[in-house]
Parts: C-alpha cells; sequence; structure tokens
C-alpha cells in the first residue's frame, strides 16, 4: 500500500468522451434501464444512422459507458438534442454538462441555426443554465387499442412517398425525408396516408417497440377528420395492444381526437429551444404527434 492509499482515497480515473458507435449500443441500453428508461436497440441504430459524427459517449475506464447524448439534424435549420442520460450512481458529477457541451459545440460548429430538445424535469435546471428557454410541453398519450366506427385511411404505397415527403416539408416547416424514409424502410407496412379528390390530406407512421407496445409518429394531417381517419386506421391494425403518442399541449385538435379514442394523458417533457433562435414556423395543429423525444 502506497502513502496515496493510506491517506487519501484513490481517485477513478476520469471518464473519456467520444463519438458513440454501434458497439457501445448494448451498454447504452444498460445507462438508460439504470434510470427508468424505455430503450430499443432499434432506436439508438436509426438514430447513429442519422447522425453518426453528432453522438457521443463517455467511457468510464474499467467499466465502459456511463453516459450518453445524440444529435439529429435537419440541414443546418434544426439540430435535435436526445438522449442525454448518466447512470443512475454516475449522477451530479458535471458529467451531464460535459455531454450537452458535446452535442452544443458539435451543432454549432456545422451553423445550426436552432437548437431544441425535450426536457425531463431533471434535466430541465441543465438545459436552462445552458441558455435554453421553454417554449410549451409535450405529453404521452397511452391507451388500448380498439375499434371505431367511421371512414378509414389508406395504406401507405411506394408511390406515396413523394407527395408524402411535400406535405411533410409543408406542415412539419422543414425537408425531413432522412427521418421518413428511414422509418419506412424499418417499418414497412406501418404507415398509413388519407387522400380526398383535393389530394393527400395527411399521414401517419408507427413502429413496434419492442417490450413497450406501439408508438404511433409522426402523425401529421391537414384536418381534424383526416386524423381521426389515420388513427381509426392505426387503432384497428393493432387492436388490443398498448399505443403511445406524443402530443403538445397546445394542440387541442389533437388532444379531442385522442380522448375520443380511450387514450389518457400521461408523463410530460418541456420542450426547449436555445438561446434567442425561434421554432420551426410549420403547422402546429397538423402535427398531431412527433416523431420522438429524442430527434423531436
Amino acid at each position: 500500500m502506497d502513502w496515496q492509499d493510506r491517506y487519501e482515497p484513490r481517485r477513478a480515473p476520469d471518464p473519456v468522451l467520444r463519438l458513440m458507435t454501434a458497439d457501445d449500443i448494448p451498454a447504452a441500453g444498460d445507462v438508460l434501464h439504470s434510470v427508468g428508461w424505455r430503450t430499443d436497440v432499434r432506436r439508438w441504430e436509426r438514430i447513429l444512422y442519422w447522425e453518426p459524427e453528432g453522438c457521443f459517449a463517455l467511457d468510464e475506464p474499467g467499466r465502459g459507458v456511463i453516459g450518453t447524448v445524440s444529435t439529429t439534424t435537419y440541414g443546418t435549420a434544426l439540430g435535435w438534442i436526445g438522449m442525454m442520460v448518466i447512470a443512475g450512481d454516475r449522477q451530479k458529477r458535471g458529467y451531464g454538462r460535459q455531454l450537452m457541451r458535446a452535442a452544443l459545440d458539435y451543432l454549432i460548429a456545422r451553423g445550426t441555426e436552432r437548437i431544441m430538445l425535450d426536457a425531463s424535469d431533471m434535466g430541465r435546471p441543465l438545459y436552462e443554465s445552458l441558455n435554453f428557454r421553454p417554449l410549451h410541453k409535450h405529453y404521452r398519450w397511452e391507451g388500448r387499442a380498439s375499434t371505431y366506427l367511421g371512414p378509414r385511411a389508406r395504406r401507405l404505397e411506394a408511390g406515396d412517398l413523394d407527395a408524402v415527403i411535400a406535405l411533410d416539408t409543408q406542415l412539419y416547416g422543414i425537408p425531413r425525408p432522412h427521418i421518413l424514409t428511414k422509418l419506412l424502410e424499418d417499418y414497412p407496412g406501418m404507415a398509413w396516408v388519407d387522400e380526398t379528390r383535393g389530394g393527400l390530406q395527411g399521414f401517419l407512421m408507427a413502429r413496434q417497440e419492442v417490450g413497450h407496445g406501439v408508438y404511433l409518429g409522426p402523425w401529421m394531417a391537414l384536418t381534424a377528420e383526416s386524423g381521426e381517419r389515420l388513427l381509426r386506421t392505426a387503432l384497428e391494425q393493432f387492436q388490443g395492444q398498448d399505443v403511445t403518442m406524443n402530443v403538445s399541449d397546445v394542440n387541442g385538435r389533437a388532444m379531442q381526437i385522442a380522448e375520443r379514442h380511450n387514450l389518457r394523458r400521461g408523463s410530460g417533457t418541456q420542450r426547449m429551444i436555445y438561446g434567442d433562435a425561434f421554432p420551426v414556423q410549420g403547422e402546429p395543429l397538423a402535427e398531431l404527434s412527433i416523431t420522438s423525444y429524442a430527434t423531436g
């Protein structure tokens, strides 16, 4: 035993900040589980596919990954920060700030016009200290899928893709074909479009989350009637399964439709934006359910 061992505790090596890779996904899942978050391997695979140079891990020598953060970019118009989590027994040591600075530095260096995230109650003080300000809240709406009377939408076909991307760009406010095409590739047959004589009115994409039922979103529609036709179709497809979607608290249209279909509001997050930037100017009432908290 040397002097340091006898008279002062040996200091653990500092974690190393580095780019996250696909090999880190199992360990990242363990970190998420340690704080009670849901995880799905395919979610991390998509996030790394979308932004391989913008996802970071904190690696503790002798232990492995103890923290993660992701970014997802939409050209330079928008950068989204997500999956920011520190292992339960390594919190309150400044590691979250270190990861957030890495994500911010990456997005700022790209010339990103606006940077946004969805914050838990626990994370919000950190984000506020880094110059994020609150906008509005999103809540999880959950329930058991069942069948309801009324007209239906139809399944999305390959020939619909260009029209879906064009409508989404109009409603979301910026183009995001990389997001939509990857979701369709990962979950073929789990997307629907609503069409009238006036053309495409809306679309809904779904995905199966391992061990957690079905997530519905993005769900975009020009009118409440179109949105309801899409939701009826999806709920019929997943009868008896648990379904979840994330809805803005300023979208009364989406909340009314959800209530009519026996979905109930659960926990929420605070949407935040960095600095003095303004959100993308899309059509907020048309975004009935977001893609995910991790990607916006």
